[in-house]
């Protein structure tokens, strides 16, 4: 297809913060970024075409080359595996007649990618931003049956024909199961605009003591307190300030801010004006990961009711940022970067973005739970809030469950509540392990560590909650773990682009029986280096699914090690190696006479 030029560009301004969507123009007017289409976007922006691709070919879903008419990603997480992935992986290739990592063909183009934020619904995937869930291989039948008959993918997964803008879309694509609701988390909502206008005529100063007070920390992992955040960003100079709500939710196996944003977009929208008065912002943005983009319609609607309500579009307004698939961009600084219309490559810090953040203006960056949770304390107060948890640890803590158990989904808890009551709660019987907070976070035994409490002095987690019972190869899940991180690191620093390719390439040698004892010490050194030399988060914590299983489950890596060799490495094959060497002698020996 030869792309409209004039069509892509229309309606988008000449500013550089455009270009991630110009992109998303491109990429589903024509199926990819031709080098034509870049050189006219680079023309557009007063860029170089080099700053075009070097964007374009950063992220997941932007192709440079012809990607099929329809764009198949299934989602490759440790959970689908554990559920039916590869019979589903067979079915596509079979059923679409083009294979995954091919050329694919005019009508269809698999892809992997990692998790789609529907761990509670795996296998996965989407097409052409519509997502399909709990997918089987006679369900793969029916779907690529329905696209070769000329159907879109939306017409396939809502035959209703529900409007994109209503939340019954969002909840029949990803039906979403919340087991608990309250005491913070949807529980309904509230009068926005009589909340916002009671928030303004507090001061910032005291909006902002008031969430100290609540005791109210990071809910994206990192545990910072919010009220510091806020403070630091309105004593920081500056003519404009922004707010920016993080929901790049890219963590495997964690689903709660997509949840969230389904059942509770107001809420969250709602912090984030607070936030805006607190610290003096004018703009704000809502970074959506792509693979949320069929929430987007949904978002736009619930924005526009809050404009029509007063709550938005005078003092404070948000847009919404389609990201486009980077796990990195989780990361604040990236995640700026992104909104910039550039790689989604860490910055260093300082300066942190509450001093110069967003177009170097003074930024802040907080979670979906976060802003949702600030808004609760809002309306019900700091004390309310506090009262519930543990000291250091208020309020409670939204749980995106998945795994070996019989009710996944999301579960609000209270912080202090013991891995093993969490795992009661869950229907998990026979567990063995449990990793919070995704492949970055740790490994734990249910036997040695059942006791220990959710809490940001014990087990911080940041709500990714991974069950697996007896019958799984806790290897083969740190495999996938390091495979991930090689795939999401954004390359800029030696560290982290080599070393977990090493350290990938060490646990592929305990997986396979040819390891010795000298390379699980390699391995514990070498992610020490990579954890502590590294330029952002990933790389801090992509040694950790190696380090945290060492520690917890020694036995899994001791009695998978290869018996000496003589000396030699024991991935040495001695007689592979000598093989070589007997066929050249053979050659070189004189023939015998006739």
């Amino acid at each position: 297809m030869v792309p409209d030029i004039a069509m892509i560009l229309d309606g988008h301004s000449r500013e550089r913060t455009e270009l991630i969507d110009i992109l998303w123009t491109a990429q589903r007017t024509a199926g990819h970024i031709s080098a034509d289409t870049a050189a006219a976007i680079a023309d557009w922006l007063g860029l170089t075409v080099d700053d075009v691709l070097e964007t374009a070919t950063f992220y997941h879903f932007f192709h440079t080359t012809p990607s099929g008419r329809h764009r198949i990603y299934l989602s490759n997480t440790v959970i689908a595996k554990m559920n039916g992935y590869q019979q589903v992986y067979d079915a596509l290739e079979s059923e679409t007649g083009t294979q995954f990592g091919g050329p694919g063909s005019a009508e269809f183009g698999l892809f992997e990618t990692a998790c789609i934020g529907m761990s509670d619904r795996e296998p996965a995937m989407l097409i052409d931003d519509v997502v399909f869930t709990d997918l089987t291989p006679a369900s793969i039948a029916e779907i690529v049956e329905g696209l070769k008959n000329g159907l879109r993918p939306e017409q396939i997964a809502n035959p209703g024909a529900l409007r994109h803008h209503d939340a019954a879309y969002a909840e029949m694509l990803t039906h979403p199961t919340c087991h608990t609701a309250g005491p913070v988390f949807f529980c309904g909502d509230t009068d926005y605009a009589a909340l916002i206008q009671r928030c303004c005529a507090t001061t910032p100063e005291d909006v902002i003591a008031t969430v100290a007070e609540s005791g109210l920390r990071g809910r994206g992992g990192a545990g910072f307190p919010t009220a510091t955040k806020w403070m630091t960003c309105r004593a920081t100079d500056g003519d404009e300030k922004y707010v920016i709500c993080n929901a790049d939710e890219g963590e495997p196996g964690t689903f709660k801010d997509r949840v969230l944003l389904t059942r509770s977009p107001k809420l969250v929208f709602a912090g984030m004006a607070i936030a805006a008065h607190a610290v003096g912002a004018a703009h704000g943005i809502l970074y959506l990961r792509a693979e949320y983009a069929y929430l987007r319609d949904y978002l736009a609607e619930q924005l526009r009711e809050l404009r029509e309500a007063g709550v938005l579009g005078h003092w404070f307004d948000i847009r919404i940022q389609l990201g486009a698939g980077a796990y990195i961009c989780g990361d604040e600084s990236a995640l700026i970067e992104s909104c910039e219309g550039k790689r989604g490559t860490p910055r260093l810090k300082p300066p942190f973005p509450v001093e110069h953040g967003f177009l170097g203006k003074p930024t802040v960056v907080n979670n979906v739970e976060t802003f949702a949770a600030a808004c609760r304390i809002l309306q019900d107060g700091a004390e309310w809030f506090a009262a519930m948890g543990v000291p250091g640890s208020t309020g409670t803590r939204l749980l995106s469950v998945a795994g070996d158990c019989t009710a996944p989904g999301i579960y609000e808890v209270p912080w202090g509540i013991t891995l093993r009551e969490v795992l009661e709660r869950v229907g998990a019987e026979d567990a063995r392990a449990v990793q919070i907070s995704g492949p970055s976070g740790e490994m734990l035994s249910v036997a040695a560590d059942g006791e220990r409490r959710l809490a940001y002095d014990d087990l911080s987690c940041n709500g990714s909650f991974m069950v697996f019972n007896r019958d799984r190869d806790l290897i083969d899940i740190v495999k996938d773990f390091m495979q991930f991180f090689v795939d999401e690191s954004c390359g800029i620093c030696v560290p982290c682009r080599a070393g977990n390719v090493m350290l990938r390439q060490k646990i592929g040698l305990v997986a396979d029986g040819a390891a010795a004892s000298s390379d699980l010490d390699d391995m514990i050194v070498w992610g020490g280096i990579v954890a502590q030399t590294s330029r952002c988060g990933l790389g801090a914590t992509s040694p950790n699914p190696i380090l945290t299983t060492m520690k917890k489950f020694p036995e899994i890596y001791t009695t998978r090690l290869r018996e000496s060799n003589g000396g030699l490495l024991p991935s040495f094959d001695t007689a592979a190696e000598l093989s070589g060497y007997a066929k050249a002698v053979a050659q070189l020996a004189p023939q015998e006479p006739l």
